[in-house]
């Protein structure tokens, strides 16, 4: 039975929760690639938009990091803390767009996974690629991580984003639906296109600017699932 959960917060708790097997085994490799982790990367790392920090535990028990992962609901950063115990990895409740209490300059790299595509006023979007830039030091690597905008309504093993045959322009309102480990769960999220994405970290002064699609393989549709867009302080 599917569940949609009218609240943001519990929607997007929920789907971070449950999990998605296929984000872990296209996406964030991928992304941990790209930004240079266990490498040429130095920390900590930032986790934008960090959900329950199941993302930051796994840098910091891989790569050996300290993190600090923030979030602006309170529900994300209770989970956290509650399921994530380790000294190497803080969470921090954000009040707005601005993580408070760290410097310009701080992190040694940063990533943002699904957050964007839930939010659908594009000033949050240029406020929070701007303070990832803020708090970046010259040449550190920033990935973001989203559903791939062209392949809405393609249904892939465990997920599917926006409905077949439907055009989206920017901003519209689209369900990505789940399925995991037996149970389904539907997320509210927007549409936004691959070059807005770009134009968003270029705007903000990053450099290098590139967008990846990795495809999933075997038993999967061709298109890509996920959107991968990094760049350099």
């Amino acid at each position: 039975m599917t569940t949609f959960l009218r609240s943001p917060a519990e929607d997007a708790l929920a789907y971070a929760l449950l999990g998605n097997p296929l984000e872990w085994r296209v996406a964030y490799p991928e992304l941990f690639r790209r930004l240079g982790l266990g490498s040429r990367t130095q920390g900590p790392v930032l986790d934008y938009g960090c959900g329950p920090g199941v993302v930051a535990s796994h840098i910091a028990g891989r790569y050996l990091y300290d993190v600090v992962g923030c979030d602006v609901s309170a529900d994300m950063i209770e989970a956290a803390e509650r399921h994530v115990a380790r000294p190497d990895v803080r969470f921090l409740r954000l009040a707005s767009q601005r993580v408070e209490g760290y410097p310009d300059g701080y992190f040694g790299a940063a990533l943002c996974a699904f957050v964007l595509n839930v939010i659908d006023d594009p000033r949050l979007h240029q406020e929070i690629a701007r303070e990832i830039h803020r708090l970046l030091r010259p040449g550190a690597p920033f990935g973001l991580l989203v559903p791939h905008p062209d392949s809405t309504g393609v249904q892939f093993s465990t997920c599917r984003s926006g409905d077949p045959g439907v055009t989206y322009a920017p901003g519209d309102p689209m369900l990505t639906r789940l399925a995991s480990h037996g149970r389904e769960l539907t997320v509210q999220d927007y549409y936004w296109p691959v070059d807005w994405y770009r134009s968003l970290l270029a705007d903000a002064g990053f450099q290098d600017v590139t967008a990846a699609a990795p495809v999933a393989g075997d038993a999967e549709p061709p298109q890509p699932p996920f959107l991968l867009v990094t760049g350099r302080r």
